[in-house]
Protein backbone atom coordinates (compact mmCIF):
# COMPACT_ATOMS: atom_id res chain seq x y z
CA UNK A 1 0.00 0.00 0.00
CA UNK A 2 1.15 3.78 -0.56
CA UNK A 3 2.13 5.69 1.98
CA UNK A 4 -0.62 8.34 0.35
CA UNK A 5 -3.42 5.99 1.34
CA UNK A 6 -2.33 4.56 4.93
CA UNK A 7 -4.25 7.58 7.06
CA UNK A 8 -7.51 6.49 5.43
CA UNK A 9 -7.59 3.21 6.26
CA UNK A 10 -5.06 3.43 10.05
CA UNK A 11 -5.28 6.81 11.52
CA UNK A 12 -8.46 9.03 9.51
CA UNK A 13 -11.49 6.39 9.92
CA UNK A 14 -12.27 7.89 14.01
CA UNK A 15 -12.29 11.40 11.99
CA UNK A 16 -14.39 10.38 8.83
CA UNK A 17 -16.91 8.63 10.93
CA UNK A 18 -17.28 11.90 13.92
CA UNK A 19 -17.78 13.93 10.75
CA UNK A 20 -20.45 11.47 9.17
CA UNK A 21 -18.11 10.90 6.65
CA UNK A 22 -19.13 14.22 5.11
CA UNK A 23 -16.70 15.46 2.13
CA UNK A 24 -14.86 12.31 2.10
CA UNK A 25 -13.89 11.05 -1.61
CA UNK A 26 -15.39 7.88 -2.33
CA UNK A 27 -17.45 8.03 1.07
CA UNK A 28 -19.72 5.17 0.51
CA UNK A 29 -16.93 2.60 0.11
CA UNK A 30 -14.96 4.08 2.05
CA UNK A 31 -17.24 2.99 5.00
CA UNK A 32 -17.95 -0.06 3.32
CA UNK A 33 -14.43 -1.03 3.59
CA UNK A 34 -13.58 0.60 7.14
CA UNK A 35 -16.54 -1.80 8.23
CA UNK A 36 -15.41 -4.85 6.39
CA UNK A 37 -11.97 -4.23 8.36
CA UNK A 38 -13.95 -4.19 11.45
CA UNK A 39 -15.85 -7.04 10.95
CA UNK A 40 -12.90 -9.25 10.65
CA UNK A 41 -12.41 -11.57 14.02
CA UNK A 42 -8.58 -11.75 13.59
CA UNK A 43 -5.95 -9.19 12.85
CA UNK A 44 -5.58 -7.41 9.88
CA UNK A 45 -2.08 -6.37 8.61
CA UNK A 46 -0.99 -4.13 5.97
CA UNK A 47 2.33 -3.27 4.51
CA UNK A 48 3.49 -0.01 3.11
CA UNK A 49 5.46 -0.01 0.56
CA UNK A 50 8.02 2.28 -0.06
CA UNK A 51 9.92 3.66 -2.85
CA UNK A 52 12.47 0.99 -3.22
CA UNK A 53 13.27 -0.62 -6.38
CA UNK A 54 11.94 -3.64 -4.97
CA UNK A 55 8.28 -2.16 -4.44
CA UNK A 56 8.09 -0.58 -7.89
CA UNK A 57 7.25 -3.88 -9.24
CA UNK A 58 4.46 -4.36 -6.85
CA UNK A 59 3.22 -0.99 -7.39
CA UNK A 60 3.01 -0.69 -11.07
CA UNK A 61 1.02 -4.23 -11.21
CA UNK A 62 -1.34 -2.24 -8.61
CA UNK A 63 -1.93 0.69 -11.03
CA UNK A 64 -1.84 -1.54 -14.30
CA UNK A 65 -4.93 -3.80 -12.12
CA UNK A 66 -6.74 -0.44 -11.47
CA UNK A 67 -6.22 0.91 -14.90
CA UNK A 68 -7.49 -1.96 -16.28
CA UNK A 69 -10.89 -2.01 -13.91
CA UNK A 70 -11.62 1.59 -15.28
CA UNK A 71 -11.42 0.37 -18.77
CA UNK A 72 -13.81 -3.02 -18.07
CA UNK A 73 -16.60 -2.72 -20.47
CA UNK A 74 -18.76 -4.63 -17.58
CA UNK A 75 -18.68 -3.37 -14.01
CA UNK A 76 -18.48 -5.80 -11.45
CA UNK A 77 -21.25 -5.48 -8.43
CA UNK A 78 -19.56 -4.93 -5.61
CA UNK A 79 -21.43 -5.40 -2.04
CA UNK A 80 -21.48 -1.87 -0.15
CA UNK A 81 -23.72 -3.08 2.38
CA UNK A 82 -22.90 -2.82 6.01
CA UNK A 83 -23.66 -4.50 9.25
CA UNK A 84 -26.48 -3.23 10.79
CA UNK A 85 -24.01 -2.47 14.03
CA UNK A 86 -21.09 -1.22 11.75
CA UNK A 87 -22.81 1.50 10.21
CA UNK A 88 -22.17 5.25 11.15
CA UNK A 89 -25.48 7.10 9.94
CA UNK A 90 -24.03 10.81 10.71
CA UNK A 91 -21.86 13.06 12.75
CA UNK A 92 -21.69 12.75 16.03
CA UNK A 93 -22.87 15.87 18.25
CA UNK A 94 -20.39 15.85 20.62
CA UNK A 95 -16.84 16.23 18.35
CA UNK A 96 -19.76 18.64 15.82
CA UNK A 97 -18.84 22.35 15.66
CA UNK A 98 -21.09 24.73 14.42
CA UNK A 99 -18.94 25.78 10.32
CA UNK A 100 -18.96 22.18 10.13
CA UNK A 101 -22.97 21.54 10.78
CA UNK A 102 -23.13 24.00 8.34
CA UNK A 103 -21.25 22.81 5.76
CA UNK A 104 -23.31 18.72 6.03
CA UNK A 105 -26.72 20.68 5.67
CA UNK A 106 -25.94 22.59 2.72
CA UNK A 107 -24.33 19.78 1.31
CA UNK A 108 -27.72 18.09 2.11
CA UNK A 109 -29.59 20.19 0.69
CA UNK A 110 -27.58 20.62 -2.53
CA UNK A 111 -28.50 16.40 -2.61
CA UNK A 112 -31.98 17.07 -2.59
CA UNK A 113 -31.66 19.85 -4.91
CA UNK A 114 -30.08 17.54 -7.30
CA UNK A 115 -32.37 14.50 -6.53
CA UNK A 116 -35.63 16.54 -7.28
CA UNK A 117 -34.02 18.04 -10.43
CA UNK A 118 -33.41 14.49 -11.92
CA UNK A 119 -36.64 13.38 -11.16
CA UNK A 120 -38.10 16.57 -12.88
CA UNK A 121 -35.57 15.93 -16.24
CA UNK A 122 -36.46 12.50 -16.38
CA UNK A 123 -40.17 13.60 -15.92
CA UNK A 124 -39.67 15.69 -19.11
CA UNK A 125 -37.54 13.48 -21.26
CA UNK A 126 -40.61 10.90 -20.85
CA UNK A 127 -42.69 13.53 -21.99
CA UNK A 128 -40.60 13.82 -25.15
CA UNK A 129 -40.83 10.64 -26.00
CA UNK A 130 -44.53 10.69 -25.85
CA UNK A 131 -44.99 13.54 -28.01
CA UNK A 132 -42.27 12.49 -30.39
CA UNK A 133 -44.11 9.00 -30.80
CA UNK A 134 -47.74 10.32 -31.23
CA UNK A 135 -46.38 13.18 -34.26
CA UNK A 136 -43.34 11.31 -36.00
CA UNK A 137 -43.97 7.17 -35.39
CA UNK A 138 -41.12 6.71 -33.46
CA UNK A 139 -39.02 6.62 -30.07
CA UNK A 140 -36.33 8.49 -29.52
CA UNK A 141 -33.53 8.14 -27.34
CA UNK A 142 -32.92 9.98 -24.42
CA UNK A 143 -29.24 10.28 -26.02
CA UNK A 144 -30.55 11.31 -28.83
CA UNK A 145 -32.84 14.24 -27.64
CA UNK A 146 -29.77 15.59 -25.70
CA UNK A 147 -28.09 15.43 -29.18
CA UNK A 148 -30.91 16.62 -30.80
CA UNK A 149 -30.70 19.93 -28.27
CA UNK A 150 -27.42 20.74 -29.79
CA UNK A 151 -28.09 20.77 -33.38
CA UNK A 152 -26.50 23.86 -35.67
CA UNK A 153 -30.01 23.92 -36.84
CA UNK A 154 -30.99 25.87 -33.47
CA UNK A 155 -29.31 29.48 -32.59
CA UNK A 156 -26.76 28.72 -29.64
CA UNK A 157 -29.41 31.25 -26.98
CA UNK A 158 -32.28 28.69 -28.50
CA UNK A 159 -30.43 25.23 -27.71
CA UNK A 160 -29.50 26.49 -24.37
CA UNK A 161 -33.07 27.67 -23.21
CA UNK A 162 -34.31 23.97 -24.88
CA UNK A 163 -31.41 22.75 -22.29
CA UNK A 164 -32.77 24.30 -19.23
CA UNK A 165 -36.30 24.26 -19.83
CA UNK A 166 -36.10 20.23 -20.32
CA UNK A 167 -33.83 20.22 -17.02
CA UNK A 168 -36.22 22.48 -15.10
CA UNK A 169 -33.36 24.70 -14.38
CA UNK A 170 -35.10 28.02 -14.55
CA UNK A 171 -36.76 29.61 -11.45
CA UNK A 172 -40.66 29.21 -12.30
CA UNK A 173 -43.43 27.39 -10.79
CA UNK A 174 -43.45 25.16 -8.11
CA UNK A 175 -39.24 26.14 -7.65
CA UNK A 176 -40.45 29.05 -5.57
CA UNK A 177 -42.78 27.00 -3.35
CA UNK A 178 -39.75 25.36 -1.55
CA UNK A 179 -39.75 26.14 2.04
CA UNK A 180 -37.30 28.11 2.22
CA UNK A 181 -38.56 30.59 0.24
CA UNK A 182 -39.98 33.24 2.37
CA UNK A 183 -43.78 34.13 1.71
CA UNK A 184 -43.53 37.04 -1.04
CA UNK A 185 -41.09 34.68 -3.08
CA UNK A 186 -43.37 31.84 -2.94
CA UNK A 187 -46.01 34.00 -4.51
CA UNK A 188 -44.15 34.27 -7.44
CA UNK A 189 -45.04 30.87 -8.17
CA UNK A 190 -48.73 31.97 -9.54
CA UNK A 191 -49.48 33.55 -12.64
CA UNK A 192 -51.05 36.88 -11.94
CA UNK A 193 -53.39 36.68 -14.61
CA UNK A 194 -54.44 33.33 -14.83
CA UNK A 195 -54.08 31.94 -11.39
CA UNK A 196 -52.46 29.31 -12.21
CA UNK A 197 -48.82 27.18 -11.65
CA UNK A 198 -46.21 29.49 -13.85
CA UNK A 199 -44.32 26.55 -14.41
CA UNK A 200 -43.25 25.99 -18.57
CA UNK A 201 -46.28 23.91 -19.12
CA UNK A 202 -48.10 26.71 -18.39
CA UNK A 203 -46.07 29.72 -20.14
CA UNK A 204 -45.29 28.32 -23.43
CA UNK A 205 -49.14 26.37 -23.83
CA UNK A 206 -51.70 27.90 -21.43
CA UNK A 207 -50.95 31.47 -20.24
CA UNK A 208 -53.90 33.82 -20.94
CA UNK A 209 -51.85 37.04 -20.99
CA UNK A 210 -51.07 38.27 -24.59
CA UNK A 211 -48.41 36.49 -25.78
CA UNK A 212 -48.33 32.71 -25.96
CA UNK A 213 -51.64 31.89 -27.81
CA UNK A 214 -50.76 34.85 -30.62
CA UNK A 215 -47.34 33.38 -31.36
CA UNK A 216 -48.85 29.45 -31.93
CA UNK A 217 -51.26 31.31 -34.29
CA UNK A 218 -48.95 32.74 -36.23
CA UNK A 219 -47.04 30.13 -36.51
CA UNK A 220 -49.72 28.07 -37.67
CA UNK A 221 -50.34 30.10 -40.25
CA UNK A 222 -46.39 29.97 -41.68
CA UNK A 223 -46.93 26.12 -41.32
CA UNK A 224 -50.01 25.59 -43.36
CA UNK A 225 -48.21 27.27 -46.16
CA UNK A 226 -45.43 24.14 -46.37
CA UNK A 227 -48.62 21.44 -47.13
CA UNK A 228 -46.88 19.25 -44.81
CA UNK A 229 -48.14 15.47 -44.03
CA UNK A 230 -47.69 16.81 -40.69
CA UNK A 231 -51.12 18.99 -39.64
CA UNK A 232 -50.36 21.74 -36.98
CA UNK A 233 -52.37 21.21 -34.19
CA UNK A 234 -52.14 22.24 -30.36
CA UNK A 235 -48.71 21.71 -29.14
CA UNK A 236 -48.00 20.42 -25.66
CA UNK A 237 -44.36 20.71 -23.53
CA UNK A 238 -43.46 17.92 -25.15
CA UNK A 239 -43.86 18.56 -28.59
CA UNK A 240 -41.71 21.83 -28.03
CA UNK A 241 -39.05 20.17 -25.92
CA UNK A 242 -38.56 17.58 -28.60
CA UNK A 243 -38.86 19.69 -31.54
CA UNK A 244 -35.35 18.90 -32.87
CA UNK A 245 -36.36 15.05 -33.27
CA UNK A 246 -38.63 16.45 -35.91
CA UNK A 247 -38.25 13.44 -38.81
CA UNK A 248 -40.95 13.98 -41.12
CA UNK A 249 -41.78 11.77 -44.07
CA UNK A 250 -44.30 11.80 -46.38
CA UNK A 251 -46.68 9.44 -47.13
CA UNK A 252 -45.76 6.46 -48.87
CA UNK A 253 -42.03 7.25 -48.88
CA UNK A 254 -39.07 6.57 -46.54
CA UNK A 255 -37.03 9.68 -47.02
CA UNK A 256 -36.93 12.20 -44.62
CA UNK A 257 -38.24 15.88 -45.50
CA UNK A 258 -35.04 17.51 -44.90
CA UNK A 259 -36.52 20.76 -45.30
CA UNK A 260 -39.93 20.61 -43.77
CA UNK A 261 -38.20 19.17 -40.74
CA UNK A 262 -35.58 21.59 -40.48
CA UNK A 263 -38.66 24.64 -40.51
CA UNK A 264 -40.40 22.70 -38.19
CA UNK A 265 -37.76 22.56 -35.80
CA UNK A 266 -36.54 26.33 -36.36
CA UNK A 267 -40.39 27.37 -36.00
CA UNK A 268 -41.32 26.00 -32.16
CA UNK A 269 -37.72 26.45 -30.87
CA UNK A 270 -37.93 30.28 -31.96
CA UNK A 271 -41.26 31.02 -30.99
CA UNK A 272 -41.22 29.43 -27.61
CA UNK A 273 -38.25 31.22 -26.89
CA UNK A 274 -39.82 34.69 -28.13
CA UNK A 275 -42.75 33.54 -25.62
CA UNK A 276 -40.18 33.20 -23.14
CA UNK A 277 -38.50 36.49 -23.78
CA UNK A 278 -41.74 38.35 -23.88
CA UNK A 279 -42.88 36.81 -20.56
CA UNK A 280 -40.01 37.92 -18.80
CA UNK A 281 -40.38 41.56 -20.06
CA UNK A 282 -43.85 41.50 -19.24
CA UNK A 283 -43.11 40.29 -15.87
CA UNK A 284 -39.94 41.99 -14.98
CA UNK A 285 -39.25 44.86 -16.66
CA UNK A 286 -43.01 46.15 -17.63
CA UNK A 287 -44.22 45.11 -13.98
CA UNK A 288 -46.99 43.17 -15.56
CA UNK A 289 -48.16 45.44 -18.25
CA UNK A 290 -49.23 43.05 -21.13
CA UNK A 291 -48.13 43.63 -24.78
CA UNK A 292 -50.49 44.32 -27.67
CA UNK A 293 -51.14 41.61 -30.16
CA UNK A 294 -49.86 43.88 -32.42
CA UNK A 295 -46.75 44.27 -30.29
CA UNK A 296 -46.26 40.53 -30.55
CA UNK A 297 -47.29 40.36 -34.12
CA UNK A 298 -44.25 42.73 -35.26
CA UNK A 299 -41.59 40.82 -32.70
CA UNK A 300 -42.55 37.81 -34.33
CA UNK A 301 -42.64 38.62 -38.06
CA UNK A 302 -38.79 40.24 -37.06
CA UNK A 303 -37.58 37.20 -35.57
CA UNK A 304 -38.60 35.16 -38.22
CA UNK A 305 -37.25 37.25 -41.22
CA UNK A 306 -34.10 37.91 -38.64
CA UNK A 307 -33.80 34.22 -38.85
CA UNK A 308 -34.44 33.87 -42.85
CA UNK A 309 -31.43 36.23 -43.00
CA UNK A 310 -29.18 34.66 -40.82
CA UNK A 311 -30.11 31.19 -43.16
CA UNK A 312 -28.61 33.37 -46.24
CA UNK A 313 -26.20 34.96 -44.86
CA UNK A 314 -24.87 31.16 -44.00
CA UNK A 315 -24.86 30.12 -46.81
CA UNK A 316 -21.95 32.38 -48.29
CA UNK A 317 -18.38 30.18 -48.61
CA UNK A 318 -16.77 32.39 -46.27
CA UNK A 319 -18.19 30.23 -43.45
CA UNK A 320 -16.20 27.52 -44.87
CA UNK A 321 -16.99 24.32 -43.09
CA UNK A 322 -20.08 26.11 -41.12
CA UNK A 323 -21.51 27.21 -43.94
CA UNK A 324 -24.87 25.94 -44.74
CA UNK A 325 -25.74 24.44 -47.88
CA UNK A 326 -27.43 26.41 -49.95
CA UNK A 327 -30.09 23.38 -50.86
CA UNK A 328 -31.19 23.36 -47.33
CA UNK A 329 -31.80 26.23 -47.03
CA UNK A 330 -34.14 26.70 -50.49
CA UNK A 331 -35.78 23.62 -49.16
CA UNK A 332 -36.90 24.57 -45.64
CA UNK A 333 -38.14 28.12 -46.35
CA UNK A 334 -40.20 27.10 -49.49
CA UNK A 335 -43.32 27.92 -49.62
CA UNK A 336 -43.73 30.29 -46.94
CA UNK A 337 -41.78 33.27 -48.33
CA UNK A 338 -43.71 36.56 -49.66
CA UNK A 339 -44.36 37.11 -53.29
CA UNK A 340 -41.90 33.61 -53.54
CA UNK A 341 -43.67 33.16 -57.39
CA UNK A 342 -41.69 36.73 -58.12
CA UNK A 343 -38.54 35.37 -56.51
CA UNK A 344 -35.36 34.10 -58.37
CA UNK A 345 -34.27 30.54 -58.45
CA UNK A 346 -32.07 31.18 -55.72
CA UNK A 347 -33.17 33.93 -53.59
CA UNK A 348 -30.34 33.76 -50.87
CA UNK A 349 -27.97 36.15 -52.90
CA UNK A 350 -30.97 38.59 -52.81
CA UNK A 351 -31.91 41.58 -50.14
CA UNK A 352 -35.28 41.96 -49.21
CA UNK A 353 -37.22 37.74 -48.96
CA UNK A 354 -39.22 38.17 -46.17
CA UNK A 355 -41.40 35.12 -44.65
CA UNK A 356 -45.30 35.52 -46.03
CA UNK A 357 -47.37 35.49 -43.07
CA UNK A 358 -49.89 38.91 -41.66
CA UNK A 359 -51.55 38.06 -38.16
CA UNK A 360 -55.07 38.07 -39.75
CA UNK A 361 -57.40 39.97 -36.79
CA UNK A 362 -54.56 40.11 -34.63
CA UNK A 363 -52.89 43.83 -36.03
CA UNK A 364 -52.58 45.69 -38.76
CA UNK A 365 -49.76 44.51 -41.66
CA UNK A 366 -46.18 44.88 -40.96
CA UNK A 367 -45.11 47.38 -43.79
CA UNK A 368 -42.98 44.41 -46.32
CA UNK A 369 -44.78 41.59 -45.20
CA UNK A 370 -47.70 39.88 -47.33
Amino acid sequence: MESRHVNSFLKDPIKFEDNGFYGVANAGLMKSTIASLRARTTQTYMELLGDGKENQQKIKGARSLARAAVKKERVNYVNLLQPPTLQVTGAKLNTMTQGLAYRVIKHQQTLDSEIMTRARTEHNLARIKDSVEDRFNYIPTSGSLWKAIRHKDLERRTRDFLWMVTHDAYWTGTHWLRGSMAPELQERAVCPQCGKIDDFRHILTECESPGQAIIWKLAGELWEKKNSSIKWTFLDLGDILGCGLAKIIAPGEKTIQIGESRLWKILIAESAYLIWVLRCERVIENEGRAFSGREIQHRYIRMLNDRLGMDCQMTQRRYETRALPKGLVLKTWEGVLKDEETLPKDWTVESGVLVGITGGQIGEEVSGVG
